[in-house]
């Protein structure tokens, strides 16, 4: 299991400055659907100073702990003094980052960066966006996703052994369904298709399919082979 710091792991149980800001002024977004961890940041802006930050993720725990971190440094800077944020200082905020999990800070810098790219564009082209922020971001209907390359002596998971697998990527990411009060089971793997059963907010959330995207992307890697994750239509008795 990767060491994570105290501060990152607290980031993630508790993040900071999660979900929708309604009155946003700046909208940057980064990451990606098809590796799972998009993220989209958004700031309101007062006189030239970032008066508030929000954020949506569909990463993993250093996914969401770098954009809490980033937020709550954030909140309160000049405009300047954002944008001399970087991804190094993002790492430092969260005590460290494991070599393979650096790219969350990447991330959450280049949110910030876009963000404020994005104030910086003339007031009424702005203004003729409208709120950006209460807009669903736009899903492509998600693709198989093919796992990570793995070893040639890697052997085939049985049918057990891949529900099993399944199941213990969805305890891991069931933190993250939960802080946004919803959660995601497991219905059945038939062939390429991990049928899912999107519970509570989940079922409704305008980040569903980046949710979706990110276990994907997970769910290829441990089962070792592509797979396309379907949403099943919820049954009266499993709505809250």
């Amino acid at each position: 299991m990767l060491d994570y710091s105290p501060t990152l792991t607290d980031h993630f149980l508790n993040p900071r400055n999660r979900g929708l800001l309604e009155d946003a002024n700046a909208l940057g977004q980064a990451g990606s659907v098809r590796t799972g961890d998009a993220l989209r940041l958004m700031l309101r802006i007062e006189s030239g100073i970032v008066a508030a930050a929000r954020f949506q993720s569909t990463g993993s725990g250093p996914d969401i702990a770098a954009a809490s971190a980033l937020s709550e440094c954030v909140i309160g800077k000049t405009l300047a003094e954002a944008r001399a944020i970087t991804a190094a200082q993002v790492e430092t905020l969260l005590g460290g980052l494991p070599e393979s999990e650096r790219s969350s800070a990447r991330v959450a810098a280049d949110a910030l960066a876009a963000a404020l790219g994005d104030y910086a564009q003339p007031p009424a082209f702005r203004a003729a966006k409208g709120n950006r922020a209460a807009v669903p971001l736009a899903i492509a209907p998600l693709t198989p996703t093919a796992p990570r390359p793995l070893p040639a002596s890697t052997r085939c998971l049985d049918s057990d052994e891949e529900t099993a697998a399944a199941r213990a990527v969805l305890a891991r990411m069931r933190p993250q369904f939960q802080a946004d009060g919803g959660d995601v089971e497991l219905v059945d793997i038939i062939g390429p298709r991990v049928r899912v059963l999107l519970k509570g907010s989940c079922s409704g959330c305008q980040l569903a399919g980046l949710t979706l995207g990110g276990l994907q992307k997970r769910l290829a890697d441990a089962l070792g082979r592509a797979v396309l994750v379907v949403p099943v239509p919820a049954r009266s008795g499993d709505r809250p």
